[in-house]
């Protein structure tokens, strides 16, 4: 069976998308055409994505797709990149840092913040969110942190934040960027979960209206659009759309897919003629949803407000659907798996006491009553159990970086098995794909209580990935003189 085959195979299972894209297979609103037809290179007239600008000779098309996004949004600049969130971040990150530069990151950011950090020769200083205890998730990160961080390390050249985060956490970003602008330094959004946000009344605001610098945004995550496509958006005062453009076309494949580029333009396009009656359909159908999900005993749904949808400007973007199981004796990885096998439904990830569901504009009435009777006829199964809390916690605060990332990764290294590495310093990631979080990074050390909290994680059914693979019997390790 061939790769063909195999995914035909899987959409004749009737499975439901609650994961991405974020297109949900909705033929109607992708309006799908044969992709071999449009599978062209930069011939002329078609354009090139590298010199969208710069060669008008060539028709212009996609400068001028990238401007209707750029108004969209209400960036200065926009630009697609079609190898997804993880360009636009290495791109933005080592467009505006020098190598040995601090960098504070919030420590839940994704894997492609730390390749910048090996890449670039960084040096990070890190925030930690604080833990929303009752679901066992990051919660929104502190302004003040930022502000003592900055007060503490005044030659910090870039701050990166991740909001929303992967279970839908919002920051307030509007106050994050008054601190970092005292200190005349841009600030980086990762808001790869979060374009769909600023878009409607009706749905938090955006890291760009609220006065972000560089943000990046995974179209395909939350928008109908192909895996794959994202936009970089510059804003704010302090980004260089200049040291941007050179730096992507570096990262950025020579022979960018057309079909992706696509992609994106119609999402654009779609957003601009409809989006105000699909984003009020979508909001009738959330509102629905989370209403008939009070009826539930066992299992809860993370809320932040007393209102109709959990939609506070710094608390939780209503479209994330998490789902907790704690205490009553499923995992996340369970449920996740129950509604695979019994009703047909896939998530998008799940922890140790909760999984995700991912929804958009794309989602059908349908899709979300399918959810609802599966979650009401499980809730209605659950009997009494009090299983103690797995919490996904990256790194200790107490155990800041020994060395940068770059020079754990250049030096001599060895294997260990895990209860010999304790106190070493990781020469590896340490991380469950999705979210792709760093449980531990190349330059920390070891602890008993990542080992702990990684053994508790794989036994309630969460793979976990190290960088070579070695994980769960062994860890590479840097022979670092620190």
């Amino acid at each position: 069976m061939n790769l063909e085959q195999h995914l035909q195979q899987y959409n004749e299972q009737d499975i439901y998308p609650m994961h991405m894209p974020g297109h949900k297979r909705n033929r109607t609103m992708m309006g799908l055409t044969n992709p071999y037809e449009l599978d062209y290179t930069e011939v002329e007239y078609l354009d090139d994505l590298h010199e969208a600008r710069a060669n008008p000779r060539q028709g212009g098309i996609l400068d001028e797709s990238m401007g209707r996004a750029s108004r969209l949004y209400g960036s200065r600049r926009s630009f697609y990149t079609v190898g997804g969130s993880t360009t636009g971040l290495l791109a933005a990150i080592l467009s505006h840092t020098c190598r040995g530069d601090r960098v504070l990151a919030a420590r839940n950011c994704h894997k492609s913040v730390y390749n910048a950090l090996v890449l670039g020769g960084l040096s990070p200083v890190y925030l930690y969110p604080e833990m929303e205890e009752t679901f066992g998730i990051h919660g929104s990160l502190s302004a003040e942190a930022v502000a003592q961080a900055l007060e503490a390390y005044p030659d910090i050249r870039l701050v990166v934040v991740t909001s929303p985060t992967y279970e839908g956490v919002l920051s307030d970003i509007g106050v994050i960027a008054e601190i970092v602008h005292r200190y005349q330094i841009p600030l980086l959004v990762d808001e790869a979960h979060g374009a769909h946000l600023g878009l409607s009344p009706l749905f938090p605001r955006n890291a760009l209206q609220q006065g972000a610098d560089l943000v990046v945004q995974s179209l395909h995550k939350t928008l109908p659009a192909f895996t794959q496509t994202a936009i970089v958006h510059v804003g704010g005062s302090y980004a260089d759309a200049g040291a941007l453009v050179r730096t992507l076309s570096m990262l950025e494949s020579s022979s960018p897919s057309y079909l992706l580029m696509l992609s994106a333009d119609r999402c654009i396009s779609l957003l601009e003629e409809q989006g105000e009656i699909l984003f009020e359909a979508y909001h009738q159908r959330l509102i629905k949803f989370y209403k008939r999900m009070e009826a539930l005993k066992g299992l809860r749904l993370f809320k932040k407000s007393s209102g109709d949808l959990p939609q506070e400007l710094f608390g939780h973007d209503p479209g994330k659907l998490v789902i907790s199981c704690r205490g009553t004796g499923l995992t996340g990885s369970a449920l996740l798996g129950v509604l695979r096998k019994e009703y047909k439904i896939q998530l998008e990830m799940a922890s140790g006491d909760y999984a995700i569901a991912m929804t958009s504009i794309c989602d059908t009435v349908e899709g979300f009553d399918r959810l609802a009777a599966a979650l009401l006829e499980i809730d209605s199964r659950l009997g009494a159990a009090h299983a103690a809390p797995v919490c996904f916690s990256p790194a200790e605060k107490y155990f800041p970086p020994v060395c940068i990332p770059a020079d754990a990764l250049a030096a001599a290294g060895e294997w260990k098995a895990l209860e010999e590495s304790v106190l070493c310093i990781s020469q590896e990631f340490l991380y469950a794909y999705p979210p792709g979080i760093p449980l531990l990074a190349p330059g920390e050390r070891i602890t008993k209580g990542i080992l702990t909290q990684a053994a508790e994680l794989e036994r309630s059914g969460i793979r976990l990935i190290s960088t070579e693979h070695g994980y769960p019997e062994k860890i590479r390790t840097a022979l670092c003189k620190y």
